[in-house]
């Protein structure tokens, strides 16, 4: 019999199969689809100092827009599972090769082909986060027959990683927070997760959260709290950490987003989420003001093709 954890890891699963495109036992490529206006491959027209919102799995690859306009200014051949950035504009996006090799792809600011590429020991690498006390990024992912999805930690952001998990727990996203604590949220036994890799520490440790959350989402810290999505609604959580408890302390409720959406990104008093305006499919993007919620402040939902949308990030 399966687990509700796990059932929910296997839809999990499947919809960044769906958003992939190329990876392996995932079934075939789906084919391309074209953005009126916009150029397909690796193309960005937006000047290097404006500030750009990317959104991958749209523009048959990942979408480059002006921000906060939110105009398609160009796009990129590869798409990820999740996107993140650092405070110097550098992009990273969690993906797959086509051979079944997990990797992140990093670009520059603008930049219109990968500057390097990280190899991750798994299948499929899902959410990341930069240390902005190190430089280390962190990275979730799946690994190949086991009980566990890990999180891969490179040093500045280089090299090989080392990992660290949880045996029954499958981690989804991460983020770290202000001193450089990673929280990483996922899908375990009895349902969602949260783990803590403290600074300079060598070991996940559980955190007890007592909100329901039924899809692990984007964890970021916003400066006050760690914010955790939900995937399923979508809807975000505040919480303060104290010890091994998370306790809840606001609720940014995401009036029309749909009942599906993608890894969202906070910067500043705005949220960026991939939403579905109809149907389970995050196609659209949508402003919300943070943590206020409500309705949108602006919504995007043209030229950017079929989706699905995995995830967001904004680079300054």
């Amino acid at each position: 019999m399966v687990k509700d954890g796990e059932m929910k890891m296997v839809r999990r699963v499947a919809s960044l199969c769906a958003v992939l495109v190329f990876v392996a036992g995932c079934g075939a490529s789906p084919p391309a689809i074209g953005v009126p206006g916009i150029p397909s491959g690796d193309t960005v027209a937006q000047p290097a100092r404006s500030q750009l919102l990317y959104a991958t799995g749209g523009c048959s690859g990942t979408c480059v827009l002006s921000y906060p306009r939110g105009r398609v200014v160009g796009s990129l051949a590869l798409s990820g599972a999740g996107l993140c950035s650092d405070k110097r504009g550098n992009i990273f996006m969690p993906s797959a090769t086509s051979s079944g090799a997990a990797v992140v792809y990093e670009y520059a600011h603008g930049g219109k082909s990968p500057k390097a590429t990280l190899n991750v020991p798994g299948i499929l690498a899902e959410g990341c986060s930069v240390d902005p006390t190190t430089g280390n990024l962190a990275v979730t992912y799946l690994c190949r027959n086991c009980s566990y999805g890990p999180v891969a930690i490179f040093q500045n952001a280089k090299g090989s990683p080392t990992s660290y998990e949880q045996a029954g727990v499958y981690l989804s996203f991460c983020g770290y927070d202000g001193k450089g604590n990673l929280f990483a949220d996922g899908t375990g036994g009895s349902g969602f997760a949260l783990l803590e890799l403290p600074a300079g520490g060598s070991a996940l440790s559980p955190i007890s959260v007592s909100q329901s959350i039924a899809i692990a989402g984007q964890v970021q810290w916003d400066g006050t709290f760690v914010a955790i999505e939900d995937l399923s609604h979508p809807v975000i959580y505040q919480f303060k950490i104290s010890g091994s408890t998370a306790t809840r302390k606001g609720t940014t409720k995401l009036t029309g987003a749909g009942n599906s959406g993608g890894q969202s990104w906070i910067q500043g008093a705005t949220v960026v989420v991939p939403y579905s305006p109809s149907g389970s499919t995050p196609t659209a993007v949508g402003y919300w003001k943070y943590p206020a919620g409500g309705s949108p402040a602006k919504t995007i939902k043209r030229h950017l093709g079929a989706g699905p949308l995995a995830g967001v990030t904004v680079s300054l």
